[in-house]
């Protein structure tokens, strides 16, 4: 039981320490292979996005960040990643609840179903987007040299869509 406890203080002081290795971290769960994962169906998401109609973009993001956050829900290791695209969904789909264009019908934008929001409301939306894509890219790189190693392709890719978003 001894050792069992010292290995596990062992270990949570290396990861608060940021010197976890590569292999330990995968005993964490971080994994290029998971962090592969969620960059390649958030990127595939985002490029079906940017081809929509400009007042469905913003519904059709939200949904790539849902579906990049549910592929890390069941991983502990990716909490914090987890969270910051979660944020960016939750705050997407409040914005486009209260904007919604009743008189447009949803559409069909590679996997997703979306809805526009009003023309009125598009500048608003663009800089709230802006805003959240760029708290979470920071959030994704502000944890230690390890997490910052697994989320830093997530980041990237938050940041390429932020600045491609019309």
């Amino acid at each position: 039981m001894r050792k069992t406890y010292a290995a596990a203080l062992v270990l949570v002081s290396c990861v608060a320490a940021g010197t976890v290795s590569a292999q330990g971290a995968e005993g964490l769960g971080l994994s290029p292979s998971q962090t592969a994962r969620v960059v390649g169906v958030m990127d595939e998401g985002f490029q079906s996005c940017v081809t929509a109609p400009v007042l469905y973009q913003s519904d059709c993001f939200s949904q790539v960040y849902r579906s990049g956050s549910k592929i890390l829900g069941s991983n502990a290791g990716y909490w914090e990643a987890e969270v910051a695209l979660t944020r960016v969904s939750r705050n997407t789909t409040a914005f486009v609840r209260a904007n919604t264009d009743k008189s447009a019908g949803r559409i069909r934008v590679g996997a997703f179903k979306v809805k526009a929001i009003q023309a009125d409301a598009l500048n608003e939306a663009k800089m709230s987007y802006a805003q959240d894509a760029t708290r979470a890219a920071k959030l994704l790189t502000s944890g230690s040299a390890t997490e910052s190693k697994y989320f830093k392709p997530i980041s990237d890719l938050v940041m390429q869509y932020n600045a491609l978003r019309p």
